[in-house]
């Protein structure tokens, strides 16, 4: 991953309007284009992307870090002497070390690509958050047919060094990261009940009788 990140600090050419953008394709009546690959990307999609790459290197999304910290909160927040809220804590730690092996997160290589990937109603030098959501709900469906094939034809530098492996593999890791996901929001919901369990258990034992 720190291979990934380098690959894209390199220093090439900073943007400008005068930049010719690269066309990619057109979709539902809008057209797609990324920046020429010597050019640089705009300060703001800069930004989104290095912080977007960090995140692929912890192979958690910014949604996904929310909710753990929340449910880690609320876990001490009911007090660690508990087993049970120690107990939850620990399992929410141990998910984040499981997925600093993660090698690819549908999440945020849609956002990658969602950042890197201009359409054609939006300004270069930002990034608009209801186009960028739109993009991602279009790159999603787009990427169904086939991530690796998706992703590859972007041509989008930060993300060459994952297409040494097979499309296979891709996809693969692709639907692998999925189910983790999903995986997550269970744990997350089986954690919680636990603890709202021990918590009325805790209220019950302690009430006077």
């Amino acid at each position: 991953m720190k291979k990934l990140i380098q690959l894209f600090k390199r220093k090439r050419k900073p943007a400008h309007n005068g930049n010719s953008l690269v066309h990619l394709f057109d979709h539902n009546g809008h057209s797609y284009y990324r920046m020429p690959k010597e050019v640089n990307l705009p300060l703001e999609r800069f930004a989104l992307t290095m912080s977007l790459m960090e995140r692929l290197s912890s192979g958690v999304s910014g949604k996904e870090m929310d909710m753990i910290l929340t449910e880690m909160e609320k876990g001490v927040a009911a007090g660690l002497s508990n087993p049970k809220n120690a107990a939850n804590v620990a399992s929410l730690i141990q998910v984040l070390r499981e997925r600093n092996d993660t090698v690819i997160h549908r999440d945020i290589l849609l956002n990658i690509a969602a950042a890197w990937i201009v359409r054609d109603d939006e300004k270069v030098e930002t990034v608009n958050p209801d186009i960028h959501q739109q993009k991602l709900d279009t790159f999603e469906a787009l990427s169904k047919e086939g991530a690796h094939d998706f992703f590859y034809r972007m041509g989008l530098d930060p993300l060459m060094p994952l297409f040494s492996m097979s499309p296979g593999d891709f996809q693969t890791l692709w639907e692998y990261n999925r189910v983790q996901q999903k995986n997550l929001i269970r744990t997350l919901q089986l954690l919680d009940s636990h603890r709202r369990k021990g918590q009325k258990e805790q209220a019950s034992s302690s009430a006077p009788k």
